[in-house]
């Protein structure tokens, strides 16, 4: 399937502005046609044109302060934007999937509120206000979060990610014959998008004590059974589908992947294990 290509907004209207704690701010965006999302984001000390943006997509719990808290003790001295976007329940009821269908499997035919290049509208949006040079941006993601980044991966036009962690989701859109959103086959994507999709620097991470099949937000759906019993088995069987098909069709496949022995499914635990990943190399220059 072709991308089509979205026109972007050349003008950022910003509907709100207010602290929302001491360390967290938080700005309204409403410079596109689709419901307006809160970003909750976090300065470095000193912002200059070679500060990064990192952003931080929250799980069910929707809970984007908290999990925007998770960073803020290893972001000192760190040259790094922090930016958590909140989908409200509300507006973005699918946006694991990107608003594209349902956990359940039914695609949604009105895609006006789809999500597939949210991130790099928000983007833009910080690297115009504070002066950025940087062409890329790196991304975080745990359980519904990760769902959210490797679609967005997938079948977003964005092509400015540089790294990407992403943990614990509790199913995936594989790269096999089932249909979407278990995997491409009446979504199909292009060799080149395949491509990219498979070299990003992504670190991929599995608590190896995420095995809990009766877990309260996984989903019991018959599309994402057939992917294993628990979010572990989940993770373990898309990752080897990974492989398989970057050797199929040779294609490089550069993911990273961890299995942490003791971790169960925690927000702040899987956050602590993607940090050193995704803030290598953001200290200020001497």
């Amino acid at each position: 399937m072709k991308i089509k290509k979205i026109t972007p907004f050349l003008i950022f209207v910003i509907f709100s502005f207010e602290i929302y704690s001491k360390d967290i701010n938080k700005i309204t965006y409403a410079s596109w046609d689709k419901p307006d999302v809160e970003l909750l984001y976090a300065l470095p000390e000193v912002v200059n044109k070679n500060t990064k943006v990192l952003f931080i997509i929250h799980g069910s719990s929707r809970d984007a302060e908290r999990y925007l808290n998770a960073w803020l003790a290893d972001i000192k001295n760190k040259n790094v934007i922090l930016v958590a976007p909140h989908f409200t329940k509300e507006n973005y009821s699918n946006y694991a999937t990107l608003q594209m269908s349902t956990s359940s499997g039914r695609l949604l035919k009105n895609q006006s509120n789809h999500l597939k290049n949210s991130i790099s509208s928000f983007y833009s949006f910080f690297k115009s206000k504070y002066n950025l040079d940087s062409p890329t941006y790196r991304i975080f993601g745990f359980s519904g979060g990760s769902q959210f980044i490797h679609r967005y991966l997938m079948y977003g036009e964005d092509q400015n990610i540089e790294k990407a962690a992403i943990g614990s989701a509790g199913w995936y859109t594989f790269l096999n014959s089932e249909p979407f959103p278990y995997g491409t086959r009446n979504m199909p994507i292009d060799r080149e998008r395949y491509e990219w999709f498979l070299s990003r620097q992504v670190l991929f991470v599995l608590g190896g004590k995420d095995d809990n099949p009766n877990h309260s937000t996984l989903n019991s759906s018959k599309g994402a059974r057939k992917q294993g019993d628990h979010r572990l088995e989940r993770g373990q069987n898309y990752f080897k589908n990974l492989v398989a098909f970057g050797e199929e069709f040779q294609i490089p496949f550069r993911w990273r992947y961890k299995v942490v022995s003791n971790l169960g499914h925690n927000t702040e635990a899987m956050t602590k294990n993607a940090i050193p990943f995704l803030l290598e190399g953001l200290d200020y220059a001497d």
